[in-house]
């Protein structure tokens, strides 16, 4: 079994799909805890969008050579999904840690923590 790690970036196919949620096939950013990730059968995403965006939810990413991202991209905190990990696929590369602050101040946006 893969070993998920929280920041780690893998493609991700959010379909089917229902109303206004995410749709295609798109880099996501595994948020869960490693801790959760052990053996785990479903991870907590969120997906990676084009373009930079200026709402309180999403956190801006620029490509780098840790990341491999094709292009500026924000996570969109507001559109996690839990997936079962039949629906990885290839691993995009890792976001880098010093997000980690912006996500975690994102979600408490989100979740009113």
């Amino acid at each position: 079994m893969t070993e998920f790690k929280q920041l780690d970036i893998y493609w991700v196919d959010l379909e089917p799909t229902k109303g206004a949620e995410t749709k295609k096939l798109r880099p996501c950013v595994i948020v869960q805890g490693d801790l959760v990730n052990i053996q785990s059968k479903t991870l907590v995403v969120a997906p990676m969008l084009p373009n930079h965006k200026s709402w309180p939810f999403a956190v801006n990413l620029n490509p780098t050579s840790i990341n491999k991202l094709d292009k500026d991209r924000h996570i969109n905190l507001k559109q996690l999904r839990a997936i079962d990990i039949s629906r990885i696929g290839k691993k995009q590369g890792r976001l880098e840690s010093e997000y980690l602050q912006s996500i975690k101040q994102a979600l408490a946006i989100v979740f009113d923590l």
